[in-house]
């Protein structure tokens, strides 16, 4: 248990616990919405390439970024809040920050999956 303390972990276990007050219930029905918001939210950001789209990319990376860090998940809360940022930038920038936005939500969802659903 004290590796999936540890700071470098996708997710800060010692946060979530405190937030949802150690309640294993609770937890696999939070972790259940994220991950369906999530992949939600990243199908929005890839429709939102176009920068005259670009409210709909703020919304969704706004979002998400919330989302992410009312679970402790607060790296991929940091990537998210640069694509909020960047929300009219080119399509290429906005491909490449998706593209890290999946790399970091897959590890935060692996982590989910092999440490957390009890």
């Amino acid at each position: 248990m004290d590796d999936i303390l540890n700071k470098k972990a996708p997710i800060d276990v010692d946060f979530l616990r405190s937030v949802i007050n150690d309640d294993p219930e609770f937890e696999r029905e939070l972790f259940k919405i994220f991950v369906e918001n999530a992949n939600r939210n990243i199908e929005k950001m890839e429709e939102s390439y176009d920068p005259s789209r670009y409210n709909f990319w703020y919304m969704a990376s706004h979002a998400f970024k919330g989302s992410a860090a009312s679970v402790g998940a607060f790296e991929l809360s940091k990537i998210l809040e640069h694509a909020q940022k960047s929300s009219e930038e080119s399509s290429e920038v906005k491909a490449e920050i998706v593209k890290q936005v999946k790399e970091e939500f897959a590890k935060v969802n692996k982590f989910i999956n092999e440490n957390l659903l009890r």
